[in-house]
């Protein structure tokens, strides 16, 4: 099957009408493949690559349902060791000059063009969200805030250092240079679709032709190192980089259909719908062209990253024409102000409420100190008053004392008698007592205490 045969393949071959499997890869063979080989009905393989066999025959007829993509495998792809590369429309597989292979089947997206089909997905993405804004227009309540809060809103879900923040407002020259990056990011992102197309005879395709097909078997393999975790990462960084941009496009599209002027509800739906359709063309970029050239994990990361660069391209012009002159990104300045006033007008609310809240419980418990001491206070003139009348008691006691000196024959008895000294010491202690009490050293006397001690005097003067 492999060996040294020079010149061209002979006609004869195709009176070998029962022939099903010719292998005549890895030769010299030149010229024109044999027309009669599309006659042999029965034959379920037919590879002729690493020859230098300039053209195909039609070979429709092939059985493909043994061999799969190994059934017809010439030397149709790129780069070539020929000047023009030979076209194979019935080829299973191309090999190229290196003897690398890359099937040609297609899918159906394929088949239609991946230019074509974002084309129209993107044409159909546009009138669904038209129909999806009517009809919360429709069936749907305005929202009560202001223009302002509206455009507010609306600046927050687009970005404030995107250019296509001038999607939101009236100026013309910002719409202009929010449409001009959005062609820019276009216009690279087609590059790489351009670049993704099976189209394995021209060379300005990035495909990698990773399978091979072995001088000592008839089945090719592909040699690629990527595998569904190298798939799984991809999907993980697209997302995470990616979701948050759909999610506010669609808010703000939501969003376009509930507020109350028609060309705010113009402007914030194109600047919706124009968020959500280069996030989703960048991630369909992403994943046919790493579905056609990644050939291991690390790879898919690395296209991956080059295409969310891409992405980064609307915040960097933002940059520039700020540096450039700060008043054509005064819309974002003036909403940022104002939001970060709000805020801190919210936030000294805030400390306020805190600040008197506190206050309310201060106060809360001087009012208690107050009130104990209002009641001590009661007690201790009810004291007072008490220690009063005894004193009143005292010096009614002293001047009967006196008079029963100075009236009474046995005075001298009286005042050397126990009990005349009794009296006069409890005079005198109780004459210490009330005036300790009115220096206000120890209080007053316990009430028990002074009943008792006021039942003696009364004892002793009679």
């Amino acid at each position: 099957r492999i060996s040294q045969f020079k010149g061209s393949i002979p006609t004869e071959v195709g009176l070998l009408s029962e022939l099903n499997y010719l292998r005549l890869s890895y030769n010299s063979f030149t010229g024109t493949a044999p027309r009669v080989l599309g006659a042999l009905t029965k034959l379920q393989l037919l590879q002729l690559q690493s020859n230098r066999i300039t053209e195909m025959p039609n070979m429709t007829q092939l059985d493909e349902s043994k061999y799969n993509i190994s059934t017809f495998v010439t030397d149709c792809g790129v780069p070539s060791a020929f000047e023009n590369t030979p076209d194979c429309e019935d080829c299973t597989m191309c090999c190229n000059a290196y003897d690398d292979c890359y099937p040609t089947e297609k899918s159906n997206i394929a088949n239609f063009g991946y230019g074509n089909f974002a084309a129209a997905f993107f044409a159909c993405f546009i009138v669904i969200c038209c129909v999806v804004a009517l009809f919360v227009y429709r069936f749907g309540t305005s929202t009560t805030s202001t223009p302002d809060e509206d455009y507010t809103y609306a600046l927050s879900r687009i970005g404030k250092e995107s250019v296509y923040s001038y999607f939101v407002t009236e100026e013309p020259i910002g719409w202009l240079a929010a449409f001009a990056t959005l062609g820019i990011q276009i216009g690279i992102l087609v590059f790489f679709v351009m670049a993704s197309e099976p189209k394995l005879q021209e060379d300005t395709i990035d495909i990698q032709f990773t399978w091979k097909c072995p001088r000592d078997s008839d089945v090719c393999d592909d040699k690629a190192d990527l595998t569904k975790a190298g798939w799984a990462i991809f999907s993980l960084l697209m997302i995470a980089f990616l979701a948050k941009d759909i999610i506010n496009g669609c808010k703000l599209i939501y969003f376009s259909s509930k507020v109350s002027t028609l060309g705010a509800r113009i402007r914030y739906l194109i600047a919706g719908m124009g968020l959500c359709s280069i996030t989703l063309f960048a991630f369909y970029i992403s994943t046919v062209y790493n579905k056609a050239i990644a050939t291991s994990n690390t790879e898919i990361i690395v296209n991956s990253v080059i295409v969310l660069f891409v992405m980064e391209m609307d915040e960097w012009i933002f940059s520039a024409l700020e540096a450039s002159n700060k008043k054509w990104t005064e819309h974002a300045a003036d909403s940022e102000s104002s939001s970060d006033s709000a805020a801190e007008k919210g936030a000294g609310i805030d400390e306020m409420q805190e600040e008197i809240a506190v206050q309310k419980e201060h106060i809360a418990d001087q009012q208690v100190e107050l009130e104990m001491l209002r009641s001590q206070q009661e007690e201790l003139m009810l004291r007072l008053d008490q220690v009063a009348r005894q004193n009143d008691e005292i010096k009614m006691l002293r001047e009967a004392v006196q008079k029963m000196e100075t009236e009474s024959p046995a005075s001298e008895s009286i005042r050397q008698s126990p009990a005349n000294e009794s009296v006069t010491t409890h005079i005198a202690e109780s004459e210490d007592t009330s005036s300790d009490i009115d220096a206000g050293e120890d209080g007053t006397m316990n009430e028990a205490e002074e009943e008792d001690e006021h039942q003696k005097d009364e004892t002793v003067l009679q």
